[in-house]
């Protein structure tokens, strides 16, 4: 039997994944151009994503930028900001995201 199998449904996999990406989840991002706190925060599907744990956005209105909090391995991490800068085409600025309130 697959290790899939062995975890659960399809459907059971997906909510537990969703519920771990919502307790890593930061209470707010500060923007990487203008510092504000972001709160509206969305979560990014980084189940394709090897060594990410979870990745998060928010898009700052006062400044139009977007910013993104990534965990993970440290060289996951890195290759997704350098893919992130050649979608973007410029230099993306990491920023630090505050962590979660322990549960």
């Amino acid at each position: 039997m697959g290790q899939a199998r062995i975890r659960g449904s399809r459907d059971i996999r997906v909510a537990e994944a969703i519920t771990k990406a919502d307790r890593l989840k930061p209470p707010v991002i500060a923007c990487n151009s203008c510092k504000i706190e972001l709160t509206e925060i969305a979560s990014l599907d980084a189940s394709g994503l090897k060594g990410i744990e979870a990745a998060f956005g928010a898009h700052c209105v006062a400044c139009d930028q977007d910013t993104w909090a990534v965990r993970g391995e440290i060289a996951a991490v890195q290759a997704f900001y350098v893919a992130l800068e050649k979608a973007a085409g410029a230099k993306v600025q990491l920023g630090i995201a505050k962590p979660p309130a322990p549960t």
